[in-house]
């Protein structure tokens, strides 16, 4: 029985490389046909990529790489909504990208808490019945256009029926 392993395990072993290369072959025939179809532009963008990769230092490489094992393993529903979201965002005109970035690094401003408070008040809302959310979405646009003294008078007001436990009674939340 050793005299047909060893020998087997030789040949196997020694014959890996082998197929290893005439796969290697095979996607290198396959990648010079994409580069053959690419436009320049195409290829400029690819020559830049790569020399943007060249420049990283090790860290950044594995942690490019570590982000690329991440994107592989996502479900392909969830690749396909964040391809979406990213065609959404380079198709925003640049005004709408910098309020935008103004918005999301006033959101990483706040404190934790604050944040969870807010994520769990908009999960709230996203729960409500369809007729419901669009009454308090009214409200808030509403709200949202008072001045700033009116919207002081009416937080003063929230607080004092607060103080009183009048808002939990009048929304049903004692």
């Amino acid at each position: 029985m050793k005299r047909v392993i060893w020998p087997l395990g030789l040949f196997i072993f020694l014959c890996l490389p082998l197929l290893a290369s005439a796969q290697d072959r095979e996607d290198e025939k396959r990648t010079l046909e994409r580069w053959r179809q690419m436009s320049p532009q195409e290829k400029q963008e690819l020559k830049e990529r790569y020399q943007r990769w060249k420049a990283l230092s090790p860290e950044e490489k594995a942690e490019m790489q570590k982000r690329l094992e991440t994107w592989r393993k996502l479900p392909p529903g969830e690749k396909a909504m964040i391809q979406r979201n990213f065609e959404r965002w380079r198709n925003l005109p640049p005004q709408d990208k910098d309020h935008l970035r103004k918005e999301w690094e006033h959101w990483r401003s706040l404190p934790p808490d604050r944040r969870e408070k807010l994520k769990r008040r908009f999960e709230e809302l996203r729960q409500l019945p369809p007729e419901e959310r669009q009454k308090w979405l009214e409200k808030f646009e509403q709200r949202r256009q008072l001045s700033p003294e009116e919207k002081g008078v009416l937080r003063e007001r929230l607080r004092e029926r607060s103080k009183e436990g009048k808002w939990y009674r009048q929304n049903g939340r004692e």
